[in-house]
């Protein structure tokens, strides 16, 4: 069970120039076996819980973890926005809300045009542009509601102008925190504006580095920040690098292969492409992408070099050296952390090392 193994971890650390970051927990696991799994990350003192919208919704998994626990944050890292609309995300992200009594965080991405036309049977179009329209009605809704007022939101690409009482649910159920914070996921310039723009927080993708968070993210979502009179200080961070850990050398070696596969997998979109680019990488993604068609995974792999594997990812051969490491890279950048390991770790290992993350802030 997730405390037992995990009763060492930390709910914060002290990192550079930064008084504290939090560190969450993503959960995966079924509906069956979430409520046990929420509590118990709770218990183990993580700050925050999120779901991921993969072969599962994310947002039943986050009602259980509210039922079963008290305090921690609960998100969606991510909901994919496109696949749904303002009102439907509005009165899920308000439900959601009051009945975690204020601790839920409404996080939206965009996912990329074949899984929204294909997939989900969904329109595309101007992405960035229509995350902004999207964010904006969604509060629109909510202050309708709040206010017991008229619904009159025009926008590019939603235009939501019908609201009568029947539909409005109790402002009462929200007045004690108002409702959730919407952080957005994105990579390119243009999405990372809008986020700074618009929303309340921004998840950088795992396949962002520090140097990438640095000189690309930041500044951008302080521009964007700027643009809606806000700062870069505004904006809350969430990090979730790639770990590669392990007991020896065979151990390490997996990981290391799997987080290398990831990455391929990644550099193969080309969304993500600056990130490459920034590195000196700018034919490898075009690449990537060719194999990708051809389904040639392993071969992929090849095409991500030693060097940006270390540079993307941390490989942590001892608990105290990979708390440093986390400290010295993304102490500066980032509010809220997490671990990402695209194989199936060693759970002892990563307890090690956020105890040792606990330890390095003096908690």
């Amino acid at each position: 069970m997730l405390a037992r193994v995990w009763a060492r971890c930390a709910s914060n650390m002290h990192f550079g120039n930064m008084s504290e970051v939090m560190i969450d927990v993503t959960l995966t696991t079924g509906l069956n076996t979430m409520a046990a799994d929420a509590a118990e990350a709770e218990e183990s003192g993580y700050a925050g819980i999120w779901t991921f919208e993969g072969a599962h919704d994310p947002f039943l998994p986050i009602l259980l973890a509210a039922e079963h626990t008290k305090d921690i944050a609960l998100g969606t890292s991510i909901a994919v926005a496109f696949a749904r609309n303002p009102m439907l995300l509005a009165n899920i992200g308000w439900d959601l809300q009051a009945y975690s009594g204020g601790r839920f965080i409404l996080g939206l991405g965009t996912q990329i045009k074949p899984h929204i036309t294909r997939r989900f049977g969904m329109p595309w179009s101007s992405p960035a542009a229509r995350m902004r329209d999207m964010v904006l009605a969604v509060r629109a809704i909510w202050q309708s509601w709040q206010e017991r007022g008229a619904l009159d939101y025009r926008g590019e690409f939603y235009q939501n102008t019908l609201m009568t009482p029947m539909f409005m649910p109790d402002p009462a159920e929200v007045s004690a925190f108002g409702p959730p914070p919407i952080w957005l996921a994105g990579v390119g310039s243009g999405m990372t504006a809008v986020a700074g723009e618009v929303a309340d927080g921004f998840m950088s993708h795992p396949f962002c580095t520090p140097d990438y968070l640095a000189q690309v993210t930041r500044p951008t979502l302080g521009r964007g920040a700027a643009k809606a009179g806000k700062t870069l200080a505004d904006i809350q961070i969430h990090h979730s690098p790639m770990i590669v850990i392990g007991r020896d050398d065979a151990e390490l070696a997996r990981a290391r292969a799997a987080v290398r596969k990831q990455l391929a997998f990644y550099g193969s979109t080309p969304a993500y492409w600056p990130v490459l680019e920034l590195h000196g990488r700018a034919d490898v993604g075009p690449k990537l992408k060719e194999l990708s068609k051809q389904g040639a995974w392993d071969a992929m792999a090849t095409l991500i070099d030693d060097e940006f594997v270390d540079t993307a990812a941390i490989t942590v051969t001892d608990a105290v050296q990979g708390a440093h490491e986390l400290a010295r890279r993304y102490g500066d950048l980032v509010h809220r952390l997490g671990f990402n390991t695209p194989y199936r770790p060693d759970r002892e290992l990563l307890a090690a090392l956020l105890g040792a993350c606990r330890r390095d802030s003096g908690s």
